[in-house]
C-alpha cells in the first residue's frame, strides 16, 4: 500500500511568515499532532548550520509548528548531535553558540536546545535490531528519554552519500560518536598530488592529525591514522581528496541506514518526517554556501509518517525539477542505495501518494 506524502509547493522569495503557514499546514494534514501527548518531550531533530552556510531551514518557518506542540502542553526542543570533525559543532558548548547565532536561541524560538548525544557526542545507548538478528548500533542516549521525534530535514547533495535528507539526518544527525565512527570507518581518503594546491585547509580541519604537508608542499594522509570522517573531502576546494566512490560510499550508506533504523526501532515509530527542498546545494549544510552553489531555489516542503516513501518522493520532486538525475549536478554516487537498504529493513515503502495541501484544501 502507497505511503501518504503531503506537499506544500514554495516559490522563490516567499515569506517567512507565508512558509511557516505552509509547514503548519502540513503538520496538520499529517497528523503529527497525534504522535504527542501532554507532557511529552518532543525532540526537534534539525541541522543548524555549519558556520558560513545559508541554506539551514529556517526558524521562523517552524513557529506555529512549535505553538501546535506548546499548545499540546508538550515540551518541544531543538536538538542535535556533535561532529566527528574539528570545527564549532565538535562539541556541544560552542555547538549552542553556532546555534544561537543562526536564531535558534530560546529567546527567539521559545524552546531550548539539547544535545541528545552529552558534550563530546559520547553519550550512547546501544539498540539491537531484530531486523538483523539482534545487531546493535550506537545512537544518542538521550533519545531513550525522549517521548516523540520530529526529524525536520533539508535536502542536499552529500559528499559521501550522495544525497542527504530525512534518513541521512537520523542516521548521521542522531548517531552517538562511535555510530558515526561505524558509518565513516570505511571511507578512506587519499590525496591527489597534480590536483593539491598545498594550502592545508584539509589537515587545520582534520580531527585526529592524520594529515601532513610534505616537503613538496602536497597535502599526504596517514591512512592508520585516519577515521574517515570525510571533513577533507568536504573542505577541499581543489577537488584533490578523493576516495572509492563506488564501494566504500555503498556499505557507508548501508551502516547509515541501520543506524537510522536504531531510532526508529528506539522511538517505537512516533517520529514524522518533514523535509525541505529549498536552496539545494551540491554540499551538505556543513559546509560554506553561496548563492552560486544553489541548484534549486524553492521547490517545496513534504510530511509524511513515512520516511522511505518521503524520501523518495523528495529524490523524484528534485530530479524533476532539474530535468535529471542529481548524481549529474551534485556528486556522482548511487544514493538510491538508501532507499533500497531502508525498505529491506522494513523503514517503510518507496511507494507513495503526493497530496498537495493547497490544491485539496488540507
Amino acid at each position: 500500500m502507497a505511503s501518504k506524502v503531503f506537499f506544500a509547493p514554495l516559490t522563490p522569495g516567499e515569506s517567512s511568515a507565508r512558509i511557516d503557514e505552509k509547514v503548519a499546514r502540513l503538520f496538520d494534514a499529517a497528523g503529527f499532532i497525534d504522535l504527542v501527548a501532554e507532557g511529552d518531550l518532543v525532540a526537534l531533530k534539525i541541522h543548524f548550520g555549519e558556520e558560513g552556510n545559508h541554506n539551514f531551514i529556517r526558524p521562523a518557518w517552524l513557529r506555529s509548528l512549535i505553538a501546535r506542540l506548546q499548545a499540546r502542553k508538550t515540551k518541544p526542543f531543538w536538538t542535535e548531535t556533535s561532529t566527528l570533525y574539528a570545527g564549532e559543532r565538535a562539541n556541544a558548548a560552542d555547538h549552542a553558540l553556532l546555534a544561537h547565532r543562526h536564531g535558534f536561541g530560546i529567546e527567539a524560538t521559545g524552546i531550548p536546545t539539547l544535545f541528545s548525544d552529552g558534550l563530546t557526542g559520547r553519550d550512547e545507548i546501544e539498540v539491537a535490531l531484530p531486523q538483523l538478528g539482534g545487531k546493535s548500533v550506537r545512537v544518542a542516549q538521550g533519545l531513550a528519554n525522549t517521548n516523540a521525534l520530529l526529524a525536520l530535514s533539508h535536502a542536499t547533495g552529500h559528499v559521501a552519500a550522495g544525497f542527504g535528507c530525512a534518513l541521512k539526518n537520523l542516521g548521521m544527525g542522531l548517531s552517538s560518536r562511535k555510530g558515526k565512527l561505524y558509518q565513516h570507518a570505511v571511507v578512506r581518503p587519499f590525496v591527489n598530488e597534480a590536483d593539491c594546491r598545498g594550502c592545508g585547509v584539509c589537515a587545520k580541519w582534520c580531527p585526529v592529525s592524520a594529515i601532513d604537508l610534505g616537503a613538496d608542499g602536497c597535502a599526504a594522509i596517514d591512512p592508520d591514522t585516519c577515521i574517515g570522517c570525510g571533513e577533507c573531502l568536504a573542505c577541499c576546494r581543489a577537488d584533490a581528496v578523493t576516495f572509492e566512490w563506488a564501494s566504500q560510499s555503498t556499505l557507508m550508506q548501508e551502516r547509515m541506514i541501520e543506524q537510522a533504523a536504531g531510532i526508529i526501532e528506539l522511538m517505537k515509530s512516533r517520529i514524522g518526517y518533514m523535509n525541505f527542498i529549498h536552496d539545494v546545494g551540491r554540499e551538505c549544510d556543513c559546509a560554506p554556501s553561496s548563492k552560486q552553489d544553489v541548484l534549486i531555489d524553492a521547490l517545496g516542503i513534504l510530511a509524511s509518517s513515512d520516511p522511505v516513501a518521503i524520501e523518495r518522493a523528495t529524490i523524484d520532486l528534485i530530479e524533476a525539477r532539474l530535468g535529471g538525475s542529481l548524481r549529474h549536478h551534485a556528486y556522482d554516487i548511487d544514493f538510491s542505495v538508501q532507499i533500497d537498504r531502508a525498505e529491506k529493513l522494513g523503514l517503510g515503502t518507496r511507494d507513495y501518494e503526493l497530496i498537495d495541501v493547497e490544491r485539496e484544501g488540507g
